[in-house]
């Protein structure tokens, strides 16, 4: 008898996921696309920030690069030359790119240091570039976590943090709900959910609890994918708390670069 082909779920935000959908579905894999986040730009009544002002840019994601250089355009304002523009992850890397933005002037963590505020840091102290910022515009969501701002004001840089769009939860609708408990409470499908954020996993997990699909029918079928190693903590934390019945240690869980090839290999490789 043939196994069903095993289901790749993918929640990163709308428009975020069709190269990776592509590439899945020709490797033979069924694709349903869930965001569990809506991002949503924020009307911006005060001043712009002028980036000319400040010595880095660090941008928290992909939207906010392209929040902030719309607004640019709204107002009639321009990325000013040798400006360096600071991020974490290589698709924010890309979108400062299409942006127009030098690759030299892009700063992210180097060599081996992980994708995260904590490896932007360390590769600003290692580079010695910490000597030369004295101010750094935050370009960010309206929630978020504030680490980064305030090791550099510890580090006596001034930080601006400047929100322009805000992150919801999405609210799975009956239709939605009927196919998660199909799919994922099926033993004999395999399946693999991808989680990319702190936030896209408490949006997940409590749409779970919301359809009350029974977390160890989830667990015993199911691969979880994220993409940084405080996930996998968040993940279980989360899992435990809104699904108390469940043993969150159960849950299988593999960690991916935050990159579409990184968790194409991941799933596949699996598969």
């Amino acid at each position: 008898m043939e196994h069903p082909r095993a289901t790749v779920i993918l929640t990163r935000p709308q428009g975020k996921n069709q190269a990776l959908q592509l590439c899945l579905q020709q490797a033979g894999l069924d694709v349903i696309i869930l965001p569990a986040l809506i991002l949503q730009p924020e009307p911006v009544a005060d001043p712009v920030p002028d980036p000319a002002a400040f010595d880095l840019i660090f941008f928290v994601s992909g939207f906010a690069v392209d929040c902030f250089f719309d607004l640019l355009r709204e107002r009639d304002m321009s990325w000013p030359k040798y400006r360096y523009a600071g991020c974490v992850g290589p698709g924010t890397r890309q979108a400062l790119e299409r942006r127009g933005v030098a690759p030299e002037q892009i700063l992210s963590p180097a060599g081996h240091l992980p994708y995260d505020s904590s490896g932007f840091l360390a590769s600003l102290q290692t580079s010695g570039m910490l000597t030369v910022f004295k101010s750094v515009l935050l370009v960010c969501g309206t929630t978020g976590n504030p680490w980064l701002a305030q090791q550099l004001r510890d580090l006596s840089v001034t930080v601006t943090r400047f929100a322009l769009y805000a992150r919801h939860a999405t609210q799975w609708d009956e239709r939605q709900r009927q196919q998660m408990r199909s799919l994922l409470a099926d033993p004999s499908q395999k399946k693999y959910v991808v989680l990319t954020s702190p936030q896209g996993i408490d949006a997940f997990v409590g749409n779970l609890a919301t359809a009350k699909i029974h977390p160890d029918s989830i667990a015993a079928s199911t691969t979880f994918i994220v993409t940084h190693v405080g996930q996998l903590a968040h993940l279980k934390h989360i899992w435990q708390h809104k699904l108390s019945l469940s043993n969150a240690d159960a849950l299988r869980v593999q960690q991916a670069l935050p990159r579409d090839d990184a968790i194409f290999h991941a799933v596949t490789i699996s598969d």
